[in-house]
């Protein structure tokens, strides 16, 4: 049991290291140096969705290792094994969406529930990183 909560912190740890760069690099880099106001709300929301992706993909690995490889349990339900089918459960679970078309089972149930928590952790730190960023930077534009 132990080895899920082990996995599922990694990669909630990766996920939070992901995201701070991610911002990071949008508030040193990309957001500074833009021109109109508009092109920098554009590349703030493009560039966090882009780390939602990464961090929804990043943890459809850690699914396919703690399945595949390390055999902590298995996703049923509608699940071909497909690498398709692991990056929307990911997502799904990411969001907080929770379709319950696919499910865990075993120790996999563990790295979910992380996924699930730091995804909504995420996403409200992005909610909050926009809404500071319109703040600073929107001028009718």
């Amino acid at each position: 049991m132990i080895i899920g909560h082990v996995i599922g912190l990694f990669f909630a740890a990766l996920t939070i290291i992901i995201h701070y760069e991610a911002l990071r690099m949008l508030s040193l880099r990309v957001v500074e140096r833009a021109g109109l106001p508009r092109l920098k709300t554009l590349l703030t929301v493009f560039s966090i969705f882009l780390a939602h992706v990464i961090e929804v993909w990043l943890f459809a690995g850690g699914l396919y290792l703690g399945s595949v490889h390390f055999g902590l349990g298995e996703l049923q339900g509608n699940f071909s094994g497909s690498v398709r089918d692991y990056a929307y459960f990911s997502a799904v679970v990411y969001t907080s969406l929770g379709f319950g078309d696919i499910f865990p089972v075993g120790e996999l149930r563990t790295i979910v529930a992380y996924e699930s928590v730091i995804g909504l952790l995420m996403m409200a730190w992005s909610a909050a990183f926009t809404f500071h960023f319109m703040q600073r930077h929107w001028q009718n534009g």
